[in-house]
């Protein structure tokens, strides 16, 4: 009898915390997130700029990007699920890609957004690229070190409004960022400055500010944000032999089955970047050392 009553004692026991843990496990699953808990969040509508606002606004705060780094932003179109997990925000870095518009309407009054395109020299985009251009204005301005600064400085005045508590920490981050952009600045131009005017075939025209600041020529294949019909492929095949075009670079957010055919009739080499990255120190290395490589084969006329 008593064994019977020690084992009725022993299950009760293990019964009870089994429920107990059965309904602490239900409780952490389903009790939403506190807000007293959630780091207050900032948007980028594209990942360079993630990566640049991460280094300013430091780790008390979370980044997020709008158009996911794999996608063509010109075309992207976030869904209402995406935009609706983002209206916490409290501050977002616009750039001026297309959806931006679309979906401002959706957030409050409490959003601080800025245009990181104010206050930046911007060059005028050389095709009729109407995705990509809506303005006439090339909007990628992160490939270039030096405004990338400028723009830094523009995310930290921004923050240090909307968070005037850790405007001091910004602003040190912000001293730290920039000496890292001027060196990189430096750097790219050393390892340039031998291969200054060389022409860059182009799948997309992302590189104008790049090409400005480093003495480089940018032909894009792209034509009024389309594929290339093949009249204007000749015609850029023709201006990238007459430029004498070393160097092709094609970009995994675009078609870049033009580029590739004039690279292949050209004998120059094709190399993949990606400008959209959110490791900006690494696009803009690996961009500069694919800029300085010797052409394989010396261009041949085409067939």
């Amino acid at each position: 009898m008593e064994k019977t009553d020690s084992f009725t004692s022993i299950m009760t026991k293990k019964i009870l915390l089994l429920l107990c843990l059965v309904f602490c496990f239900g409780c952490s699953k389903t009790r939403p997130a506190s807000k007293e808990n959630q780091k207050p969040l900032i948007l980028t509508s594209i990942a360079p700029y993630q990566f640049l606002v991460e280094r300013i606004a430091g780790p008390e705060f979370e980044v997020k990007t709008i158009a996911p780094s794999n996608a063509n932003p010109h075309a992207f179109e976030p869904t209402s699920s995406q935009v609706a997990g983002m209206s916490r925000a409290l501050a977002w870095f616009r750039i001026g890609e297309p959806f931006e518009e679309k979906i401002l309407p959706f957030f409050t009054e409490k959003l601080k957004v800025s245009d990181l395109r104010a206050g930046i020299p911007l060059l005028k985009s050389e095709t009729s690229c109407k995705s990509c251009s809506l303005d006439h204005q090339d909007r990628h301005i992160w490939l270039s070190p030096k405004r990338a600064s400028l723009q830094a400085a523009a995310i930290e005045k921004t923050l240090s409004e909307q968070f005037p508590n850790k405007k001091e920490s910004f602003q040190k981050n912000l001293i730290l960022l920039q000496g890292q952009l001027a060196l990189l600045d430096i750097e790219i131009e050393t390892l340039l400055e031998p291969v200054k005017d060389r022409v860059l075939l182009v799948s997309h025209p992302a590189f104008g500010y790049f090409c400005e600041d480093y003495n480089f020529v940018q032909l894009s294949v792209e034509f009024e944000g389309k594929d290339p019909r093949p009249r204007h492929l000749e015609e850029i095949l023709k201006k990238a032999l007459s430029q004498h075009a070393e160097i092709a670079l094609a970009l995994p957010q675009y078609n870049n089955k033009g580029t590739e055919i004039i690279a292949e009739k050209l004998s120059v080499p094709i190399y993949m970047i990606d400008p959209y990255s959110s490791d900006y120190f690494k696009t803009m290395r690996t961009l500069a050392h694919l800029a300085s490589q010797p052409s394989k084969e010396e261009p041949k006329k085409p067939l």
